[in-house]
């Protein structure tokens, strides 16, 4: 069985606005050398101004040293910081993708990049066969939200290496942020939840090889 990296939220409406993107498709050498270990998803999630916030955290191995790492990300949200291996670096985000540069060669081996980004997604016109979010209420009245990405790819939510070929060995971990009083429900095991004054945090957690 094939699990997949996705993510159901409860929480307000519906408008059309397709994504037109594919996931996959030829890999690209900057990704190639790239081998993705693990993704850390924290986002919080506004149902009142249909936006997100927060960071992505993505452990990698380089097979060769390089000047620059390529990601995804699609280009409706607004990076405001980038770090490689705890070290603020430059950054362009245009057509999707997201270019991380550095003054000097990162090493092979071991890479911790984080992304700091947020915005408004993109919204599903006719999910879940389009991709994008879905901000609609229940049966009651209770805000709603979904994720559908499987044909667009993760770069909807999160910066990756939106391609089939590498997924991350060691799981991830999604960390989300709502309103008191919604439920998040995610892939893997349940590991916390934590309240504050007005919102909730569910941690999920998967430790298997995962599709973005």
């Amino acid at each position: 069985m094939r699990y997949c990296l996705s993510l159901i939220l409860l929480a307000s409406i519906l408008t059309s606005s397709a994504q037109n993107l594919i996931s996959g498709g030829k890999l690209k050498p900057e990704q190639a050398i790239m081998d993705i270990r693990h993704y850390t998803v924290a986002l919080t999630v506004d149902p009142e101004h249909k936006t997100i916030k927060g960071y992505t955290e993505i452990d990698l191995i380089l097979s060769t040293p390089t000047p620059t790492i390529l990601l995804d990300l699609v280009h409706l949200y607004t990076v405001e910081k980038v770090w490689v291996n705890g070290k603020a670096v430059s950054f362009k985000h245009s057509e999707d993708l997201l270019y991380i540069n550095t003054s000097t060669e990162i090493p092979a081996g071991k890479v911790l990049i984080k992304v700091q980004y947020g915005g408004t997604p993109g919204v599903a016109a006719r999910p879940p066969w389009d991709g994008g979010f879905t901000w609609t209420k229940d049966s009651t009245g209770n805000p709603w939200i979904a994720v559908t990405d499987e044909g667009e790819g993760s770069k909807l939510l999160f910066p990756s290496k939106d391609h089939p070929s590498d997924e991350p060995n060691e799981g991830a971990d999604l960390i989300i942020t709502v309103p008191k009083g919604l439920v998040v429900a995610g892939p893997g095991l349940l590991v916390n939840v934590s309240n504050k004054k007005n919102t909730a945090t569910y941690h999920w957690k998967t430790n298997y090889t995962i599709n973005n």
